[in-house]
């Protein structure tokens, strides 16, 4: 048996065509690129100032150790125990104060039942 090939397909110097044409393109893209890099490095240098970057400080600062927890937490319940049990201006020129807990609920007690 005889096999030929088809004859109709397309011919190969359009696939050569086709990739002289990408090579040409691609010598083309970086030619373009490497001027407009080259010309933004001369405006860069004209211009006489280079960019700063951001200056980290001379010292570091040192970390903060918590050197006795159970001490930070005792000081940080009484203060709180402080606010949450005394009288106190929370902002004198507005006129609002805050009261004890225990007084607040009491009177929040007594405005239901009424």
């Amino acid at each position: 048996m005889n096999q030929r090939h088809e004859t109709s397909d397309m011919d190969p110097k359009y696939i050569a065509y086709f990739a002289a044409v990408l090579v040409v393109v691609g010598i083309l893209v970086y030619i373009v690129l490497w001027w407009m890099f080259h010309r933004f490095e001369e405006q860069q240098a004209r211009r006489g100032n280079r960019p700063t970057l951001v200056e980290a400080p001379r010292t570091t600062p040192q970390p903060k150790l918590q050197i006795s927890p159970q001490d930070d937490l005792q000081e940080f319940l009484q203060k709180e125990n402080g606010i949450l049990t005394t009288y106190g201006w929370v902002d004198r020129e507005k006129g609002i104060a805050r009261i004890p807990i225990d007084r607040a609920m009491q009177l929040f007690l007594e405005k239901e039942k009424k």
